[in-house]
C-alpha cells in the first residue's frame, strides 16, 4: 500500500515552503509527494526537488479541481499508483507532524478505508477544530453562514459522528482509496474552486462510500478563508460554486483517459 499525495499550489509558494509539510513527508517510502505548480515559480521547484517531491508546472491555471484530477491521473499512468493505493489530496496550508503522518500510514495499512478524512485544527495546540467535516447544506444555509455566521450545518466533533448522519469533508485532507477516485470520476470540473468537495462526498456517500472519521491523525490548516473577501475572485468563485451545488444536477463527468491525458497534461 502506497500513499500518493496530491498538493496544488495557488500562489502558495512561501506558504509550501515555510510550512515544510512535504519535508516532512519526505521521509517516509510509502509516500509520494505530487506538487502541481499553477503559478510555476524555481524555487518551488527547487524545494520539490531537494525533498523528492514530483514537481509539475502548469502552461495555463486551472481549478482545484481539474489540478487535483491531473495529479490523480499522474500518478496512475506515470507513477503506477494502483486500485489499493491511495490518492490523498492535502492542502498547500496543511501541517502535519511526524508523528501523525505514522498514524495516517498506520492506520490506512490495517483498516480498510475508502474515503477517510483526518482530525483538522486551526491552531498547533490543538484546541480549536477546524470545520471541515459538515453536515450537507441547502441553499439557504450557504446564505445565513456568510451573512449571520449560521452553524446549523457545523458539527462538534468532541461528541463524535452520529450514525445516522450523513457528513461531507473538505479536500483539505482527505485520502480516497485509488480505485474509489477512479470509480466516482475524481472531482466535477464545472467546479473552479469551492464546493467541490461537498458534491464528491454527495456522490460518495450515493455510491455507498460514506466519510470515514480518522480522528486520532490530527493536522492544522493554517486556512486563509479568502472567500470571505467581499468581492474578490475568490468570493465570486465561492458564489459560483454555491450556486452550481445547489441547482445543477449532480454529474459523473469521466476522468481522463489515457489518450486525453497525454494530449492535455502532458508536454
Amino acid at each position: 500500500m502506497r500513499i500518493f499525495i496530491s498538493i496544488v499550489s495557488h500562489r502558495h509558494h512561501d506558504v509550501i515552503i515555510n510550512l515544510g509539510t512535504i519535508k516532512a513527508l519526505s521521509k517516509y517510502d510509502q509516500v509520494t509527494v505530487v506538487c502541481r505548480d499553477n503559478d510555476p515559480v524555481g524555487k518551488l521547484k527547487r524545494y520539490c526537488d531537494k525533498y523528492n517531491a514530483h514537481y509539475l508546472a502548469n502552461g495555463h491555471e486551472q481549478g482545484f479541481s481539474a489540478n487535483n484530477n491531473a495529479n490523480y491521473m499522474y500518478c496512475k499512468f506515470e507513477l503506477g499508483m494502483n486500485e489499493d493505493d491511495y490518492f490523498l489530496l492535502l492542502n498547500p496550508d496543511v501541517f502535519i507532524t511526524k508523528r501523525n503522518i505514522q498514524k495516517l500510514i498506520d492506520t490506512l495499512k490495517q483498516v480498510d478505508i475508502n474515503l477517510g478524512v483526518a482530525n483538522l485544527y486551526l491552531d498547533r495546540e490543538e484546541m480549536v477544530h477546524d470545520d471541515n467535516i459538515r453536515l450537507y447544506p441547502k441553499f439557504l444555509n450557504f446564505i445565513k453562514t456568510y451573512l449571520l455566521n449560521d452553524r446549523s450545518t457545523m458539527v462538534n466533533r468532541t461528541r463524535g459522528l452520529k450514525e445516522d448522519k450523513l457528513y461531507w469533508a473538505s479536500c483539505a485532507f482527505l485520502a480516497v482509496k485509488a480505485d474509489v477516485y477512479n470509480q466516482l470520476n475524481g472531482l466535477d470540473e464545472r467546479y473552479y474552486m469551492y464546493c467541490e468537495d461537498i458534491d464528491f462526498s454527495f456522490r460518495a456517500n450515493k455510491a455507498g462510500y460514506p466519510l470515514q472519521y480518522l480522528e486520532h491523525v490530527k493536522a492544522v490548516h493554517f486556512r486563509r478563508c479568502a472567500s470571505k473577501q467581499f468581492m474578490s475572485k475568490y468570493f465570486f468563485w465561492h458564489v459560483q460554486s454555491v450556486f452550481k451545488y445547489s441547482f445543477s444536477k449532480k454529474q459523473e463527468t469521466a476522468l481522463t483517459s489515457r489518450l486525453e491525458y497525454q494530449n492535455r497534461y502532458k508536454k
